[in-house]
């Protein structure tokens, strides 16, 4: 079995900023957890700016549109799309839930999404 764990005195750091290079219709900023079990480096926040106007409605929207138009390197699960199956839950805003059937209207403000 993988044994995982996180850096000695490990602390979430402030992480990179991608800001949108053109002026957003409808701006979201979401704040998402990475961390490399491979890098020494402690976890850290990373933030990314989109236009809502550009994806589907639900949070899983934005994460693909993330993962394939601004940071390919971000990994997550999903399969049904429909609130079934559960590969989709994560942390969204502390509470968990299915990015699926989140939707982006659901929350005001920064969106943070943390692993379960």
């Amino acid at each position: 079995m993988v044994e995982i764990a996180l850096p000695k005195n490990s602390r979430v750091q402030k992480g990179i900023v991608h800001k949108a290079d053109k002026k957003l219709e409808k701006p979201r900023t979401l704040k998402i957890y990475r961390w490399d079990p491979e890098d020494p480096a402690n976890p850290r926040m990373d933030t990314y700016e989109i236009d809502a106007a550009d994806c589907g409605p639900m949070l899983l929207d934005a994460l693909i549109k993330i993962k394939n138009e601004i940071d390919p390197t971000l990994t997550f699960r999903r399969s049904c799309r429909e609130g079934i199956c559960g590969s989709c839950a994560m942390n969204i805003d502390g509470q968990n839930t299915l990015a699926c059937t989140k939707g982006l209207d659901e929350t005001k403000g920064k969106i943070t999404v943390r692993p379960l």
